[in-house]
């Protein structure tokens, strides 16, 4: 059953709900454009990372690919490599972190101690590198919540996982 968070809650955002929201629609669009809404009328504090910030440009930037340079998918990391010039012409991606920040997330930056606990969160939990660290930077800030569509944060007991279902 989906959880709701109540107003003043303080949640960390995680990519896939900016990835949703920027480059929509999607069947999860209206619900993540709704909870970032909530956060830039201020009833709730969203937090987000570096980490997350530079997944979120980075996926941006293959759809944007995609998109614009008619690519496959499959191929287009591959592409861009191939073809720099291509890269260049990738502009609506870039206004990713400035909307993120005009909506009022703070961007936690990441620390060297984030990546050595995360080491233990890997052997306690099984998560993979990027939410691994995610989840060091949460604890480090007393983040509790945390908005995403991963089913991998459903494993950590202390954690409340929002999604846009």
């Amino acid at each position: 059953m989906p959880i709701d968070l109540p107003d003043g809650s303080h949640v960390f955002i995680d990519a896939n709900i900016f990835i949703y929201h920027f480059s929509g629609p999607t069947e999860f669009t209206d619900r993540c454009t709704h909870l970032l809404q909530r956060i830039e009328d201020t009833r709730l504090s969203g937090f987000t990372s570096t980490l997350v910030l530079a997944e979120t440009l980075h996926r941006l930037m293959i759809i944007e690919a995609v998109s614009t340079l008619q690519i496959e998918p499959k191929t287009a990391i591959r592409h861009l490599k191939d073809h720099p010039s291509d890269v260049k012409k990738l502009v609506r991606h870039l206004m990713a972190p400035q909307t993120i920040q005009a909506i009022g997330i703070q961007i936690i930056p990441l620390e060297a101690t984030d990546v050595r606990h995360s080491d233990d969160i890997k052997k306690s939990y099984g998560l993979l590198t990027n939410d691994a660290i995610n989840l060091a930077i949460m604890r480090r800030h007393r983040l509790t919540c945390v908005a995403t569509n991963d089913t991998d944060f459903e494993h950590v007991t202390d954690l409340l996982v929002w999604k846009p279902v």
